[in-house]
């Protein structure tokens, strides 16, 4: 080792002991979480907030606006938006029908406190039923609506559509399993019926009968479909795709009975 090469090490280790003098080391555990503030480039695990309700923040998500205008039971709503009456199904949950008492007016009631009317929601639209509503995750005040019934035990997880919110799967069957470890609301039965199976063995209900189109009687087409023409959900347009929730008859709220 030459004289020079010698001499640069040496200050180098003084170097280092000067700073280890100093400040002490810094030692990291090999198993040692570092939380990252969102201001630093990195989000932190999401994960509790889904299981406690506060799932995906609407602050940063680019969601369309709606504005409440009424409640029609545990899972249905009606928004304007864009200057247009539409009626909502919650997607990927089911809550106990009206008649289900005393757990489908409970739902009822406790939706219209999450989303009073008048209120301001964002949504995220994933399908139309064969009602012609639209079926969409509904957010409001930081809060995943859909997840808060499911998590407060006054809706279950509609299992069937469930592939319909992908982004909230894993939160909504955690937040129903611990609903039902605490018994909560529609829980707190000791063999509560499903709502589908519910719906299935009251021949005189169909699905969700309190949120069908109010002039709709029995759900028969008033007359035969038209092609070209998108008035009501059973009509074809021009290119021949079924209307269903573009229809006017479903943006306007089912309020209408021309259709029915």
């Amino acid at each position: 080792m030459n004289r020079w090469y010698r001499a640069v090490l040496a200050a180098g280790l003084a170097g280092a002991i000067a700073v280890v003098g100093c400040s002490g080391p810094t030692v990291v555990a090999p198993d040692q979480t570092v939380t990252v503030t969102p201001d630093q480039g990195q989000v932190t695990d999401p994960a509790p907030a889904l299981a406690d309700g506060r799932s995906l923040s609407i602050a940063n998500l680019n969601l369309p606006v709606a504005t409440i205008v009424s409640v029609g039971d545990g899972d249905t709503l009606r928004m304007e938006y864009q200057d247009e009456n539409i009626t909502v199904r919650l997607a990927c949950i089911d809550a106990p029908e009206t008649s289900q008492t005393p757990w489908g007016p409970a739902a009822t009631e406790r939706l219209r406190q999450l989303t009073p009317r008048g209120s301001t929601i964002q949504f995220r639209e994933a399908d139309t039923d064969r009602y012609g509503r639209m079926v969409a995750e509904i957010y409001a005040n930081g809060q995943n609506i859909n997840l808060q019934l499911v998590r407060e035990g006054h809706a279950v997880v509609y299992t069937q559509f469930l592939h319909r919110c992908p982004d909230t799967r894993d939160a909504l069957l955690a937040a129903e399993e611990q609903a039902r470890q605490q018994r909560l609301n529609y829980w707190s039965q000791d063999n509560p019926v499903m709502p589908w199976d519910y719906r299935r063995g009251d021949s005189s209900e169909s699905p969700n009968q309190d949120a069908l189109p109010t002039a709709a009687s029995n759900g028969t087409p008033s007359r035969a479909p038209v092609t070209g023409s998108c008035e009501c959900p059973y009509d074809v347009d021009a290119i021949g795709r079924s209307c269903g929730g573009r229809s006017t008859y479903s943006r306007s709220g089912g309020e209408r009975g021309e259709c029915y």
